[in-house]
């Protein structure tokens, strides 16, 4: 891919300038300031809308003294020749946009957008886009093949490494592992869990070894201190002695059990006190007995007053019953004659109007000629409305017969009367019933309570003697089940002292115990962190092997440009790295960002030309600041040199032949 010609219209600060490459190399001169990093900027504006510096916000407007020139479109227009031999013509235009509000004269600014053409022919952003990747790819192979510093600085490591593992092709784990004697335990440290012949990749198993190691080393940190703290909670022990403490333990039982006996025999066994409590119990069953007998005796004095009075209510709700039902029957006759009254008189209202109805005159008038009609028509009319008249009276009177008739509400009001005579009477039984009821409560006979009578009295002296005598034989055997549950208890205090001294050896032994499996803990993940520090040692080892294979295949296809893909760490380990490296006049190699500008360049120039080989596919190469390199590699691709030169004030192009 060649680039023909160059165009620029009012590109930051380049109103108009046209360079024209025809394919070949070139070389531009001019002073500071004079546009040179523009050409650059403007190509990788068109190629990917970005300044050739990275820096952010750029735009391509053109700028005054008091700020950004308005009204003015900003484009760049370039030529190419396709490697097929086909020609592309590529444009963009930058512009602002200005609008009208309603009822205003003036326009308003409103945004900037850009337009895409191909070949001259409009086209929308997406289609621009896909055009450019047909050629070349994607964004990123277009910067590396224009820029000389992109791949070696902007691109991230990791980036670098993949393409150079693209053009060299990778170096397989059987190989690596063949390589070097030392790693073919390597495998039984990949392989998965629970499988035959499923391995982890190095960098995974160097993540979960990191993470096994930052666990049990916490572990470790964690055990010294549990080991300390149970060798403090281990008693004294000293001088305890097993056999004497559980004859001690026996012989203090067996005291016990003896007291425990004899307080089971105070309490149990004092017949007298027992018999007391006997007479009491019986002399309290006599007082129930005389209570419920006395309750019985009196009760048969009110027997007949009370059955009267019975009587006499369950007479009176039966009466009380009946007079609800024949109430409830009243309003329901009322609302009855109600209905039946009302319904007369509107019959009568309608007999009323159809009587007074008369024959109308204007009937013997033909409505059409409106002449009188004959005689015997107008005789025949009369008829028929006296006869229709005649008829409706008939009907509402036999209406009013058969649904609201003077015998029907006379039928009524009797019954009405009959209820109200029924009610009248029912409310006087009611009363009648009240005062019989208060009567037979006045003839009750309230009779003196079981308390004040002479059997009451004489049962509860007796009762009375009965517990005085228990409390003074209660005295007697208290005192001693206190002095039998004081001994006893001490004993328990004796036996439990000797019970704690006995767990102390418990206690001591588990703590030993604990101290045993923590220090066998210890040592187990000791071995454990050796065998992943093992294993991630030789995933290092790997890596180092590995990468020594990729460096030499990676480097065979460069000329002077060398590639550092690992950095060795302070503890022996290795960081996976792809720093570019450039040799220096006396043999050392530097990286790329230390190297002077000039091998910086031709190191830049060195990688584009090994990729445009590998892709087969070539771009023009811009060059900033190339006055700094005297002599250029040679490269089969189109290179445009920027070049810094006093004594041009304005762009000067010189093409190779």
């Amino acid at each position: 891919m060649k680039l023909l010609t160059l165009k620029l219209e009012n590109f930051q600060g380049l109103k108009a300038e046209e360079f024209k490459f025809d394919g070949h190399s070139a070389s531009i001169y001019g002073d500071n300031a004079t546009g040179k990093t523009t050409v650059f900027n403007a190509i990788t504006w068109l190629l990917f809308d970005k300044a050739s510096t990275g820096a952010k916000n750029f735009t391509p407007k053109t700028k005054g003294p008091d700020g950004d020139l308005h009204y003015l479109d900003h484009a760049v227009e370039a030529v190419f020749r396709m490697d097929d031999g086909r020609i592309v013509t590529l444009r963009k235009v930058f512009h602002e946009n200005y609008k009208k509000k309603r009822g205003s004269a003036t326009e308003e600014f409103d945004g900037h957008s850009v337009d895409f053409y191909i070949d001259g022919v409009p086209t929308k952003e997406k289609e621009y886009t896909a055009t450019l990747l047909a050629f070349c790819g994607n964004a990123e192979k277009m910067k590396m093949l224009t820029m000389p510093n992109y791949f070696p600085e902007e691109l991230p490591w990791d980036a670098r490494r993949r393409i150079l593992l693209e053009i060299c092709g990778d170096v397989s784990d059987n190989d690596v592992i063949n390589s070097t004697p030392e790693l073919k335990e390597l495998p039984r440290f990949l392989l998965m869990p629970g499988t035959t012949n499923q391995y982890y990749t190095v960098d995974e198993y160097k993540k979960i070894a990191a993470a096994k190691k930052t666990d049990i080393n916490k572990q470790l940190q964690d055990i010294p201190g549990r080991i300390d703290e149970a060798q403090r909670a281990i008693p004294d022990t000293a001088g305890i002695n097993v056999a004497a403490i559980d004859r001690k333990i026996k012989e203090l039982t067996e005291q016990k059990s003896q007291l425990e006996v004899e307080k089971a025999q105070a309490i149990n066994g004092d017949i007298t006190t027992a018999t007391i409590r006997n007479q009491i119990a019986e002399a309290n069953a006599k007082l129930a007995e005389a209570r419920a007998a006395y309750a019985t005796k009196t009760s048969s004095l009110n027997e007949g007053t009370y059955t009267a009075i019975n009587n006499i209510k369950r007479e009176q709700i039966a009466v009380k019953n009946r007079l609800q039902d024949t109430k409830n029957d009243l309003e329901r006759t009322q609302r009855a004659v109600e209905r039946l009254k009302s319904h007369r008189e509107s019959l009568i209202s309608d007999y009323m109007a159809v009587q007074a109805e008369t024959w109308d005159e204007t009937n013997e008038t033909c409505p059409t000629c409106h002449r009188l009609l004959p005689e015997e028509d107008i005789q025949r009319l009369r008829e028929a409305f006296n006869l229709q008249k005649s008829r409706r009276l008939e009907a509402i009177n036999v209406q009013g017969q058969k649904e609201a008739s003077k015998e029907m509400i006379a039928e009524q009001d009797a019954k009405i009367a009959e209820l109200k005579a029924q009610i009248k009477e029912d409310e006087q039984l009611i009363e009648d019933c009240e005062q019989q009821i208060a009567a037979l409560q006045r003839q009750l006979q309230t009779p003196a309570p079981f308390e004040s009578t002479e059997e009451y009295a004489r049962i509860t002296a007796q009762i009375a003697a009965y517990r005085e005598e228990e409390r003074d034989k209660g005295k007697y055997i208290n005192s001693i089940i206190e002095d039998l549950t004081s001994r006893i208890q001490a004993l328990y205090g004796a036996i439990r002292e000797q019970q704690e001294l006995k767990a102390r050896l418990d206690i001591a032994a588990a703590q030993k115990e604990r101290i045993a499996e923590l220090e066998k803990r210890e040592k187990a993940l000791s071995a454990q962190y050796e065998e992943i520090e093992q294993g991630v040692y030789l995933c290092e080892l790997f890596t180092k092997a590995k990468v020594g294979l990729l460096t030499e295949r990676i480097n065979s296809k460069f000329q002077s440009v060398r590639f550092r893909l690992f950095q060795e760490q302070l503890n022996g380990g290795v960081k996976d790295d792809c720093e570019v490296m450039i040799p220096t006049e006396d043999g050392r190699m530097v990286p790329f960002t230390f190297a002077n500008n000039a091998a910086r360049i031709n190191a830049g120039l060195e990688i584009i030309d090994t990729l445009s080989r590998h892709w087969n596919l070539t771009m023009p190469v811009f060059v900033d600041n190339a006055e700094s390199v005297t002599r250029l590699i040679q490269m089969d691709t189109q290179v445009i040199r920027l070049v810094v030169s006093e004594q041009d004030k304005t762009l000067r192009t010189e093409v190779a032949a």
